[in-house]
Parts: C-alpha cells; sequence; structure tokens
C-alpha cells in the first residue's frame, strides 16, 4: 500500500515538474520573440553615408554617428561627415517594453578636399581638382583645362605649350547649361550655346571686355558690357618649364548672371595680330564643368 502511493507520487510530481518545465519554455520563447536585436548596413557616396536598419522589434532608435557632433532619432538616417578616418558609428534600439539592444560598427569617411582657389600664379591649390578636358592629339597651344566653381567665381586653369601665351583670346562662356540658346559656333556644333564672350587679351586690367550675346537665332550678336574686363582677375603666363607654361583666372559669378545646371568653355586664342593660334577644345563641345 506504501508503495502504491509513493509510486503515485512521484508520479504526480514528475507531471508537474513537466508542466512546469513547459509553462517555463513557453514564456522564454514569448519573451526572446519580443525583444529587440540591433543591427544595420551603410553605403557611401563620398562623405555622405545612407545607414539602412536592419534591428527587430525596435519602436525606437538612437544613432550616434562617432564624430561628437550629432545623433538621430530617425530610423534610416543619411548623414554627411566632415571629418575623415576610421569611425564608430553606434545603434540603440528600444521595444515598447524599454528593453534594449546595441550594436556598434566602423565606417571609413574618405579624405575630405578642401579646395581655396587663389589667383596667384601658384598652382598647388589645383592639385585635387579633375581635369575637365584635354587636347589628346598633342597639337595646338592649350592642352588642358580644369574648371572650379565653387564659392563666388568660376575658376579656370589653362595649361599649354609655350605657344599659349594668351595675347588675345576670344573666350565663349555657356552658362545656361543648354546647348541651343546663345551663340552656336561652328567649331563647336554639338555643344556650343554660349551666352557670353569675353574678348581680349587674358590678363588683370587689360583692354578686354565682356559681352552678352543677343541674337535670338543663335548668330554673331553680342552687347557690350563696357568696363567688365576688370572683373576678370589673371595670374598671367607662367612658366613651369622648357616646354609648358600655364596661366590661371577667375570670373565672379555675378559678372555671368544666373548660372544653370552646368558651364561650359572654348576659348579661341590669337596672337597680338589677331591671327588665330589654335582652338580649344578639339571636340565638338565646349569643356563642361557640371554643377
Amino acid at each position: 500500500m506504501k508503495k502504491i502511493k509513493l509510486t503515485q507520487y512521484i508520479t504526480l510530481l514528475a507531471v508537474l515538474l513537466l508542466l512546469t518545465a513547459c509553462s517555463s519554455d513557453g514564456s522564454s520563447s514569448e519573451d526572446s520573440a519580443t525583444k529587440p536585436t540591433a543591427d544595420f548596413s551603410f553605403t557611401n557616396d563620398g562623405s555622405t553615408f545612407t545607414f539602412t536598419n536592419l534591428s527587430t522589434n525596435g519602436t525606437k532608435y538612437r544613432w550616434d554617428f562617432g564624430d561628437l557632433y550629432y545623433t538621430s532619432a530617425e530610423k534610416d538616417p543619411i548623414y554627411t561627415y566632415k571629418i575623415e578616418g576610421e569611425i564608430r558609428v553606434s545603434l540603440t534600439v528600444t521595444n515598447d517594453k524599454g528593453e534594449e539592444a546595441f550594436i556598434t560598427k566602423t565606417i571609413t569617411a574618405p579624405r575630405i578636399i578642401i579646395i581655396d582657389i587663389k589667383v596667384d600664379g601658384k598652382f598647388t591649390d589645383w592639385d585635387d581638382v579633375a581635369v575637365t578636358d584635354e587636347n589628346t592629339s598633342g597639337n595646338g597651344s592649350i592642352q588642358k583645362i580644369k574648371i572650379w566653381a565653387g564659392g563666388p567665381n568660376v575658376n579656370v586653369y589653362l595649361e599649354g605649350n609655350k605657344k599659349m601665351l594668351m595675347e588675345l583670346v576670344d573666350m565663349y562662356i555657356n552658362t545656361d547649361g543648354n546647348t541651343q540658346t546663345g551663340f552656336l559656333h561652328s567649331n563647336w556644333p554639338q555643344g556650343s550655346g554660349a551666352e557670353f564672350l569675353f574678348e581680349g587679351p587674358l590678363v588683370s586690367n587689360g583692354w578686354g571686355d565682356f559681352y552678352k550675346h543677343t541674337d535670338p537665332n543663335g548668330g554673331w550678336g553680342w552687347g557690350q558690357q563696357v568696363g567688365s574686363g576688370v572683373n576678370l582677375k589673371s595670374s598671367g603666363i607662367v612658366s613651369l618649364s622648357s616646354t609648358t607654361n600655364a596661366i590661371e583666372f577667375s570670373i565672379p559669378k555675378s559678372q555671368l548672371g544666373t548660372l544653370g545646371s552646368s558651364i561650359g568653355i572654348a576659348i579661341t586664342e590669337m596672337n597680338a595680330g589677331w591671327a588665330l593660334v589654335a582652338n580649344f577644345p578639339e571636340g565638338p563641345k565646349f569643356s563642361t564643368l557640371q554643377l
């Protein structure tokens, strides 16, 4: 009789333990299903990073971009860094119960390039500016052009051989980004449309002036902007070597009115007697910088 009662007691205890274990397992699974997890991925375009939130069970997010400047509560933020190098980015995820998950990843922000062009005949400040156009044949006087339009001026760097003296130029400038408006030059038939012309020696305080295009049919029609040439600031020709000359100059954007999506430049170089030296660029389009 005692053995039967003991056996029943043991069986009951085993059932209770099994029920307790089942109950405990269900609660644990439920807690695990609602707890937040933290994760993210990222892509970048230069110094601008796009963060994609891969977290689960979160209702609130806190991003620390790792540069001591900004945090964000957005789910998928976009952030532009003003510093370079390896940076630790952290994401904290919180659910409705106040439970948190946390993750940190290391990103690499690219080198910050600061371009500050000074027209002084010293050309190292052009080192980080990409070449806009080149003379691929090796003929002509002008071999290379760089254009930089950050800030209040349109800055231009020209490099060429010893024939490049800039004693006299016709410089055509497309300011509205449209190759079908303005002066349609036959030397650059697939992409000209100049709104402005600078004519004169490419030196500071020369006798040259800017002209604004006036012919609605794209022909040779210009209105002189008297005294405007003083707005062009030039380094004058600088000898870089026994075979190479260079020059830099700037034009205030205010001289060119409202700029469109790009600015295009083409140059006819002449000598002091108005004889043709060369046209640049060689191709059918102006040298163009997207703004």
